[in-house]
Order: C-alpha cells, then structure tokens, then sequence
C-alpha cells in the first residue's frame, strides 16, 4: 500500500508514540495526539469518551496507532481503577468513535503470558499474571471483536533513553564500564527489543493492511545477568564484577519468568528488521556518542 493515509497516534509524546508517529510521517499523514501541551500534539484526554469521539471527527483517521497506556506494571497494581480507565476505557473510547472503514493497531505487551510457557505463539490463549497484563488482555478481547483490526504484542523496548532516565540496556552499559561490584537477577528473562525496529514493523503490518494478532520481538532472550555479560561481550570488557542472584525483588506487580514471544510469523510475512542483540547494543552505543 503505497498510498498516503490518515494515521492518528495516540501517546504520540511518550517513548514508544514518539518515535511511532516520526516513523509514519515520512509517508502519511500523522496526527499526535498527547495529554499535556506540547509542540505538534493535539490534546486530548482519552479516558474522556466525548473529547475522543471529537478527536476523532475532527481527524478521521484511516488508521488509529494506540500506543497510549499506563504502563508500570507497578503502578497498574496499585492503582488498578485509575489504570484501567486509560488502559481499557481508552481503547473502547476509541473503536467506538473509529469512522467508517477505520482500522486500529492496537500496542499490546509480552504481559498478556504468565511466563511459564515460552515462547509464545499469537494465538496462544493469554494468561496474565498482573493488573497491567489483564488490562492489555482486555483491550485485545475489545480490538478483536472488530473487523481488521491489529494487536501486535511488544517486550521491553530500548532505545535512546528519555531525558534524564536511564534505560534498561544504558543500565547495563553502566554497570560493565564501571567495574565495580554488581548482582543482578539471573531468574526473570526479557527480550529488549529495539523501539525503532517496532515502528517500522508497525509501519510494514498497516502498509500491507493486515489484521490479526502478531508478535514483534527481537531474536534473543534473557535474564539481566545474561544479558549484562552480552553487553560486556560486545564493549570487549571483563565482567567478572557483575554477579548473578536467584533472588526475585519483591515487587508490587508479580512478572512473568519468561514471556519470550515468537515472531516468526513477522519475519515469514517479509519483515526482516528485527535486529539480535548485539546490534541492539552497538546502535544504543553509537546514539550516546552522538555518531
């Protein structure tokens, strides 16, 4: 599909929007949308159905990219009424305001799965283990219903870290260079896939005007410890500091072990920029030094 359409991204301020929304603009036409003021973004508080409905008249999108969503799975715990209100009440404001012929690609998580299985297919039944699973679960049940919507399920993403927050493979990075003594979790597996590799599939799913559910993860899995030691492998340095612990940190939300999702389905319908971890690693690297 080649043909410029209407896309309207929401949380087109926060980590995954803003690049999501960057990518598409280079060949349609991208309307941000955002909860607080700023630059490009149009305000809109999605947990409110009547500002949603004229968002979306005044848009008319084509296609809504839904990147919107609470996403600490430890405030989703604590916080579940509030959380839910963005993370499903959104998406149901959302489809229900969709103009004819209007098609959603809904941003669902690895957190659908209680980890005890991996990996996992799209078709798997999801089994979450937290509030912030439960929530995604709900929204895909709401996309599913329509007619050639997208879920695509997303692990933990890295990426040029946000002003003043350190990301989970800059930690990493961090750890090794500094040399000095660390133990990290050697029990629960992530799959840190790069958040420029998932706008582009984002673009290639809603291009080729395919719906369903697929998965969009990098090719390599596991635990911090596993991974802290790839990182070290690839600076070329010791890591004979960096220590491994059994012991789970006691958190608010339970994780699932290993949520690993197979996206082979991805690849075989011709996306082929999911790139392994040590790419990762160099092109994080190469975007700190600023080359």
């Amino acid at each position: 599909m080649s043909s410029s359409l209407r896309i309207l991204v929401t949380g087109a301020s926060g980590f995954l929007g803003r690049q999501v929304a960057d990518t598409l603009s280079h060949q349609h036409q991208v309307t941000r949308q955002g909860f607080r003021r700023a630059e490009g973004v149009e305000v809109c508080d999605l947990r409110d159905p009547v500002a949603v409905a004229g968002l979306l008249e005044a848009t008319s999108p084509d296609w809504i990219v839904h990147c919107a969503a609470y996403r600490e799975p430890d405030f989703c715990e604590l916080n579940e009424a509030e959380a839910r209100r963005l993370n499903v009440d959104s998406t149901r404001h959302l489809l229900a305001g969709l103009p004819a012929g209007g098609r959603m690609l809904f941003v669902s998580s690895d957190y659908v799965f209680d980890g005890t299985h991996p990996p996992y297919q799209p078709g798997d039944a999801v089994c979450p283990v937290n509030a912030y699973g439960r929530h995604k679960a709900e929204s895909e049940a709401l996309v599913r219903a329509g007619a050639g919507h997208l879920v695509v399920r997303i692990p933990v993403l890295v990426g040029p870290d946000p002003a003043g927050v350190r990301g989970f493979l800059t930690q990493m990075i961090d750890d090794v260079r500094a040399g000095k003594p660390v133990t990290v979790d050697n029990v629960l597996a992530r799959c840190p896939t790069h958040i420029a590799d998932v706008a582009a599939a984002f673009r290639f799913l809603i291009e080729r005007g395919d719906s369903g559910v697929w998965h969009c993860s990098a090719p390599f899995a596991g635990t911090r410890y596993a991974l802290t030691l790839e990182v070290a492998r690839v600076l070329g340095l010791n890591a004979s500091h960096v220590q491994p612990s059994r012991d789970v940190i006691p958190r608010p939300a339970r994780r699932p072990v290993d949520a690993s999702l197979d996206a082979a389905a991805l690849l075989a319908a011709g996306f082929l920029g999911l790139r392994g971890m040590p790419a990762v690693i160099r092109a994080l690297l190469e975007q700190r030094s600023g080359t």
